[in-house]
């Protein structure tokens, strides 16, 4: 009997604390219940806006000021990009065949660390929200300034022996010029190739955009003496194509050969050419396709003679070597 009283004693002082637990686990459990509609209203009051649950009404008030401040200020960056290519795309730098004052430009050092500097912090946001002639006027005008401060950076450019196939004074001189030489724009880093491609000539499909990006040659697109604009874009562009055609870099005839010389532009942006509407002309139906895009691009800006003589003859293409001099006045 002892034993058994014993064997019954060290059980219960095994099995008492668990039992309390129990009890206060309970206890607990019953004191946390609260009603369902209880538990419906907290939850409701986490979705409504901070306005409804906040007493303090005036703070409240405060988010859609302080909003508006950021807003303004990121509106401001934008602004001072536009302002900063306002002072350096002038006839003052640049002539009207493009040719830039590159020394000039090197003392003029506040415009260039200003539109730096705003490319930098600029709000992908306020971008997006541009309408489309906004954002296609940004990003070419962005494009030539940062073609002009990439010259900068290596001016006056010191010439490499292994690149002996081109000017001395060309921009081909500066390694990875447009594939490893990176931009700050929106908090993120561009190259060259691919503010053209993923900003411009993939997303709008415009070949006009081929002669309005300067790459700081002489032989390729004239860098306009100001900035491209919202309002006026098409007119710009197309100004653009017209002169570039007009001069001896864009076409040359040889028409006793019934040849016509064209820019190597159309070669190098033949992707551009063929993506376009030009493509669904029927016009020069019996020409390979980048020869008829070609020519149906050429027309829209030739003289009516010299559209017919393209229109008669079997006009061969040919191109114009391309002159790699870097589009520096004297």
């Amino acid at each position: 009997m002892k034993t058994g009283i014993m064997k019954m004693n060290r059980f219960d002082r095994i099995k008492t604390p668990f039992l309390v637990f129990g009890l206060w686990a309970l206890l607990v459990g019953i004191s946390s219940l609260r009603p369902a509609n209880a538990v419906a209203e907290e939850t409701t009051a986490r979705k409504k806006p901070p306005e409804s649950t906040e007493p303090n009404a005036p703070e409240a008030n405060d988010a859609p000021e302080q909003n508006s401040d950021i807003f303004e200020l990121k509106i401001s960056t934008y602004i001072s990009i536009n302002e900063a290519y306002d002072r350096i795309f002038t006839p003052e730098l640049i002539s009207e065949e493009g040719l830039v004052k590159y020394s000039t430009l090197k003392r003029k050092r506040l415009d260039i660390i200003t539109a730096k500097r705003e490319l930098k912090k600029l709000s992908p946001a306020i971008v997006m929200n541009l309408s489309r002639d906004e954002r296609v006027a940004f990003w070419i005008n962005t494009y030539n300034f940062c073609t002009i401060e990439l010259i900068l950076r290596h001016y006056p450019i010191q010439p490499k022996w292994y690149m002996i196939i081109y000017p001395d004074n060309s921009i081909m001189q500066i390694t990875g010029a447009w594939t490893k030489a990176f931009h700050k724009i929106q908090r993120a880093e561009y190259t060259l190739q691919e503010i053209e491609q993923d900003f411009l000539l993939k997303r709008c499909k415009d070949p006009r955009l081929c002669f309005a990006l300067s790459n700081a040659t002489v032989g390729g697109a004239t860098l306009r003496n100001e900035p491209y604009r919202a309002d006026r874009l098409d007119e710009q562009l197309n100004d653009q194509v017209k002169k570039y055609l007009a001069t001896e870099k864009g076409i040359r005839w040889d028409k006793d050969d019934n040849a016509i010389f064209l820019s190597n532009i159309f070669q190098i942006h033949k992707n551009t050419f063929l993506g376009s509407d030009l493509a669904t002309i029927k016009k020069f139906r019996h020409r390979k396709d980048e020869d008829r895009v070609w020519l149906n691009f050429i027309a829209s800006y030739l003289p009516e003679e010299d559209v017919r003589h393209l229109e008669e003859g079997e006009i061969r293409i040919r191109f114009i070597d391309f002159d790699w001099h870097l589009n520096e006045a004297k």
